[in-house]
């Protein structure tokens, strides 16, 4: 009798040793995903004409990195292409050039703190952040993407509506950009009905590259409110030369019209 019970005894400790490894293993890898940005752009004066020829849309290729400590999400250089177009009208042609800022997003899982290196007009700036408590509320739904169970977490900030998918599966509080805080690592954004779209295209715990899960360090160290501040005057004065350009985050378009 004694040796059957030291011997349930090994399996329930090597059951539990097990379900460590896993867990341990399961909170660490690299996401794919794909970001959808719809864009809104007003030209005034000569430059109405080209409006229906510019694209309403923008793709780019995220990548996320993580552990259990901390996630970095950032441009995926190597999917990354930056796109030129040339218009032409009868008040003169227009190039536009299309390029992925080099913005970057640091997550301190640990101490809950985020440092955002944010590219503005060639200029580089460093935002630090609390996380705080995301106002998400779980409405108990769920779906599959990439073959992991996903619920469903809906947040309303500010007149936005932000919904995001996370799998338990992977209990890391991570997520593209500044979505998380959720239970488990996000694999789906959806920003104001479609407005900003993020969707995982792959997931591998098994792939981690340490050596780039690092703070961003180049840029001048602002608040978000001063932040904001610049690229608001920036615009007016673009709006005052150019037209109204429209700017979303995460994709920049820079607009030159020639006569």
């Amino acid at each position: 009798m004694k040796t059957t019970v030291l011997l349930l005894a090994g399996i329930a400790m090597f059951q539990i040793a097990s379900a460590q490894n896993e867990v341990k293993k399961a909170v660490a890898g690299t996401v794919k995903y794909e970001e959808t940005i719809k864009l809104e752009i007003h030209l005034e004066g000569d430059g109405a004409q080209f409006a229906n020829m510019l694209p309403k849309e923008r793709k780019s290729n995220k990548i996320l990195i993580f552990n259990q400590d901390a996630a970095l999400y950032t441009s995926d250089k190597a999917a990354a292409e930056d796109e030129n177009m040339a218009l032409e009208g009868e008040g003169g042609m227009m190039h536009i050039r299309m390029m992925e800022p080099d913005n970057k997003m640091f997550t301190d899982l640990k101490n809950k703190k985020q440092l955002e290196q944010r590219e503005f007009m060639t200029r580089m700036f460093l935002i630090e952040s609390q996380m705080g408590t995301s106002p998400w509320k779980l409405t108990g739904n769920e779906k599959v993407i990439l073959g992991f169970t996903c619920q469903e977490a809906v947040m309303e900030k500010d007149s936005v509506k932000t919904v995001a998918w996370f799998t338990p599966t992977i209990p890391v509080s991570a997520g593209p950009s500044t979505y998380n805080n959720l239970p488990g690592l996000v694999l789906q954004v959806d920003v104001k009905d479609g407005n900003r779209v993020i969707t995982a295209t792959s997931v591998d715990q098994d792939v981690l590259d340490v050596a780039r899960l690092v703070k961003p360090k180049e840029g001048k160290k602002v608040t978000e409110a001063e932040f904001r501040e610049i690229v608001d005057e920036k615009m007016k004065e673009m709006g005052v030369e150019n037209g109204q350009v429209g700017h979303a985050e995460g994709a920049t378009m820079m607009i030159r019209i020639q006569k």
